[in-house]
């Protein structure tokens, strides 16, 4: 039976044999087939492995592959540039006006760029570091020179490190950093306005599980120029430290921060010319004096952020927020420690803001971007007092209260519409209003209304996660001033109309 089945299902192969070998009996017919399926089957098997062993080379590659992707050299960046045509006076500056209050579109003619490396190094144990590196520049300047307007600085140079082996339970997953870094910044893109960004040196440790979220604790150093400081101690800066924990689950995050000025203690009255004072009748020469300041030693901030995936309902995305902040850490830089605005604020200085905004759809080719945020904010300058001596030698009776700002009130609204053509083509507007009201030491009140109007169309490319934009605007912007000082009021109303071009890209 074997013998018959063996012929049966071999016949194909037999006929070539049997047509070489005519003399050869059925038997040995039989054993030279079965030797041939021998040699076949293991011939069979040896390819079977090298498959096997290809398949495992192959997914080796796969996974190496893979691992360098994520270890590749990391290149992205921003960069934006612009020039407007002042309808009345022409080119002569790049500034933009009170972007941060009613919008930037039409309203920003600066150029800035920033570029980012960063590099990741895996181990064999699944530990890893990243390396990242910010260059940063700014010029408000239409020319080629190079000079101090268009320098370059070093803005961020920090390391990673993660999965680290050490780390167990809620610290498994955590990552440290350290370095010279922007801490949780967080940007109204409308405004190009940061209500949070604690720049500074330091060491800290994030994604650390806590419950259903995440926590991140940062320790960070920073020291500012001061002229102040400068002027009597023989220094260049003081130094901020600054403790902050920040909790996240999942879209809402709160965040508190505690920060102490080493050297705002030292500085208890400052000398200065100032040109602005009334001239000596006598001299005809300008007058200097003294100004008692009194800047806070410690701060206190607390952020609650609510980023939700609508608008109030509507589909879009939300973006708001709640801030509250005391001493060193309140005035109009809230959120930050490295502003002119907060770092000299009074000892009992306090700062509320409320933010609201984000995009929302109005249909298949139309999203309008929003943003409201209006801010409180008191004893925002320590230089309250001041006293006047003229160069005669005569002086003033006694200090009097200062014309620098004690209260500061602001409300702002940007919409800002897109109607997508194509692909390629957009036309948007951008309308703001806002006011900023103040209130000096000395009673004098200054109240602002701002308001913005802008329109043009919009070409754009995105490539990959690249995107490059170019802009054109006409801008219709204005400012209306009401002035009351030692009872007498002064209006004033300005006014222009600009146009001009801006191109950003970013990757």
């Amino acid at each position: 039976m074997k013998k018959f089945l063996l012929v049966s299902l071999l016949c194909a192969l037999a006929i070539p044999a049997l047509a070489e070998d005519r003399e050869l009996t059925l038997e040995q017919r039989i054993e030279k087939l079965e030797q041939i399926i021998a040699e076949q089957n293991k011939e069979l098997k040896k390819q079977k492995l090298d498959i096997k062993k290809n398949e495992k080379k192959l997914s080796l590659a796969t996974q190496e592959k893979t691992k360098n992707q994520d270890d590749e050299l990391q290149f992205h960046g921003y960069l934006r540039t612009g020039a407007e045509g002042n309808m009345k006076h022409g080119n002569k500056n790049s500034y933009s006006k009170n972007k941060e209050y009613v919008g930037r579109w039409g309203n920003e003619y600066d150029t800035n760029f920033n570029i980012n490396l960063s590099k990741k190094f895996t181990q064999s144990n699944g530990a890893w570091t990243k390396l990242a590196v910010q260059l940063e520049s700014w010029s408000d300047n239409y020319d080629n020179s190079v000079g101090d307007s268009s320098k370059i600085d070093l803005t961020q140079l920090y390391v990673e490190m993660g999965n680290v082996p050490m780390f167990t339970g809620a610290f498994k997953d955590a990552v440290i950093v350290a370095g010279k870094k922007k801490w949780d910044d967080q940007q109204v893109e409308v405004l190009d306005y940061y209500y949070q960004e604690v720049a500074g040196t330091g060491l800290g440790i994030e994604k650390i599980k806590l419950w259903n979220g995440s926590l991140n604790l940062a320790y960070i150093s920073n020291d500012f120029k001061d002229g102040e400081l400068s002027n009597i101690e023989g220094e260049k800066a003081e130094d901020i430290r600054a403790y902050k924990a920040k909790y996240t689950y999942g879209n809402i995050s709160g965040e508190v921060m505690y920060a102490h000025a080493m050297d705002n203690d030292r500085i208890g009255t400052i000398s200065y010319t100032d040109p602005s004072k009334p001239n000596n009748p006598d001299t005809g020469r300008e007058n200097i004096g003294y100004t008692k300041r009194d800047a806070a030693d410690d701060g206190f901030y607390a952020g609650l952020y609510y980023q939700p995936d609508n608008f109030f309902g509507f589909e879009g995305k939300g973006q708001h927020y709640l801030q509250y902040a005391t001493g060193l850490l309140a005035g109009e830089g809230i959120g930050k420690i490295d502003t002119d605005f907060n770092k000299r604020a009074a000892n009992d200085a306090v700062t509320y803001q409320l933010g609201l905004g984000g995009t929302v759809r109005l249909g298949d080719r139309l999203h309008m971007l929003v943003s409201y945020r209006g801010l409180r904010a008191q004893d925002i300058e320590a230089r309250k007092e001041e006293r006047y001596i003229w160069v005669n030698g005569q002086t003033a009776p006694s200090y009097e209260k200062s014309w620098r700002v004690n209260k500061l009130e602001t409300d702002a609204l940007v919409l800002r519409p897109i109607y997508y053509i194509n692909q390629n083509l957009d036309l948007w507007l951008e309308a703001g209003i806002a006011r900023k009201d103040t209130e000096a030491y000395n009673g004098t009140t200054e109240d602002h209304l701002l308001y913005k109007i802008s329109a043009g169309p919009q070409l754009k490319y995105y490539v990959g996660n690249a995107e490059t934009s170019l802009r054109l605007f006409v801008t219709y912007i204005g400012d209306k001033t009401e002035r009351r000082e030692n009872g007498v009021t002064t209006k004033s109303t300005v006014e222009d109309v600009l146009t001009g071009f801006q191109v950003s890209a970013w990757w």
